[in-house]
């Protein structure tokens, strides 16, 4: 099945099955500590080098601006917390930010939430009138939940303007993520171009001021406690995931705005997140009026298809999401499509098919 999106990261696929192959061959040649000087510390060495540069290549990077990290989700958090002047200048974010993010308004002295339109984009001109010198802005590249892209290059500027240090949550995006001219930090996971659970990647730009907020006894960027192999097939999975990207993103976008039109067309009482300007091209977001979230995921489930719902930050799945509560639409009937590069045109011809009728039933129950 192509459409998959179940899992407590939202969009989570199977491992890129090109990556499968280099983790086996990995456990058995990347075992061992690379700082050592054995003959094994040193090919583990050389083969962690090469995973970097390839990573760092595929995500427009220089190799000494990122990190990589085997406490993804930590990410995000450390890079504000490291942040200069974080703590005592303004901490920025976006409503619709992930919840690790939003939680970092504790240990600030002060906090702004630029709240968001109906079409999820943040208010720049709040945003512009709240930015301070040194202040902090954390602002996501795309929404795991809703596909909806932000304007960078707008934000960049006006962050700029203020001489503030700009974090970036790509890990929606992934590897579509296309840099501003101004950031400080980047927040990068495998997963999001079906690599390892894991394996995450942290950016810090050339130049820009951080220092880690972590315990630590010498200079370091990370706590470096992240799988060697894991990291080799989070190297191996981004570079296939780019091909494929190439191949088939026209495709998706298509598939998705197929979607989009045949609901509008034929389902009445949903919203629609997002529109296709400014959207992934492989997600989309659905929200009935008087269906249940849990009774909708069941149903599609048993047709075989498995799609996500509710919160995608939160321990529970069907937790009403506060994406969906910022942007003004509905929080219940929720169903979210995430496609992955090898869904078939045929699956989505049979989903269109099939919902109508059962979201009809539900409502009727």
């Amino acid at each position: 099945m192509g459409i998959i999106t179940a899992g407590k990261y939202e969009g989570q696929h199977p491992l890129h099955p090109k990556a499968r192959q280099i983790l086996l061959d990995a456990f058995d040649q990347g075992w061992a500590d690379p700082t050592q000087i054995s003959s094994q510390g040193r090919q583990a060495q050389a083969l962690l080098l090469q995973a970097r540069e390839s990573i760092a290549k595929s995500l427009n990077l220089q190799v000494s601006e990122i990190e990589l990290w085997g406490e993804p989700e930590l990410i995000s958090p450390i890079a504000i917390w490291g942040a200069p002047s974080f703590g005592t200048a303004p901490f920025i974010y976006g409503a619709t930010e992930r919840s690790e993010i939003i939680g970092m308004r504790a240990k600030s002295k002060q906090s702004f939430e630029i709240s968001v339109g109906l079409d999820g984009a943040i208010d720049l001109e709040l945003l512009t009138q709240t930015l301070q010198p040194n202040s902090i802005a954390a602002i996501q590249s795309a929404n795991i939940e809703t596909g909806v892209t932000q304007d960078l290059k707008a934000v960049a500027k006006a962050v700029v303007a203020q001489n503030a240090h700009l974090h970036i949550d790509a890990t929606a995006s992934g590897a579509r993520f296309v840099k501003p001219p101004y950031w400080s930090t980047l927040h990068f996971d495998a997963r999001s171009w079906n690599g390892p659970s894991g394996v995450g990647v942290f950016a810090l730009k050339n130049g820009a001021r951080w220092s880690n907020p972590l315990p630590h006894t010498r200079p370091t960027r990370a706590p470096n406690s992240f799988s060697i192999p894991l990291a080799l097939a989070a190297a191996s999975a981004l570079e296939h995931w780019i091909a494929d990207e190439a191949a088939n993103s026209t495709r998706l976008k298509s598939l998705i705005e197929r979607v989009r039109n045949h609901v509008k067309q034929t389902i009445p009482d949903v919203d629609i997140a997002g529109n296709a300007e400014s959207t992934l091209p492989n997600i989309i977001s659905l929200s009935f009026l008087n269906i249940s979230s849990e009774q909708l995921v069941a149903a599609l489930e048993i047709e075989g298809f498995s799609v996500a719902s509710g919160s995608a930050c939160v321990a529970s799945a069907l937790e009403p999401s506060h994406v969906l509560k910022a942007m003004g639409l509905l929080t219940h009937g929720n169903m979210r499509i995430n496609l992955n590069h090898d869904v078939q045109d045929g699956e989505i011809t049979k989903l269109l098919a099939l919902l109508p009728g059962i979201i009809s039933k539900l409502r009727e129950a």
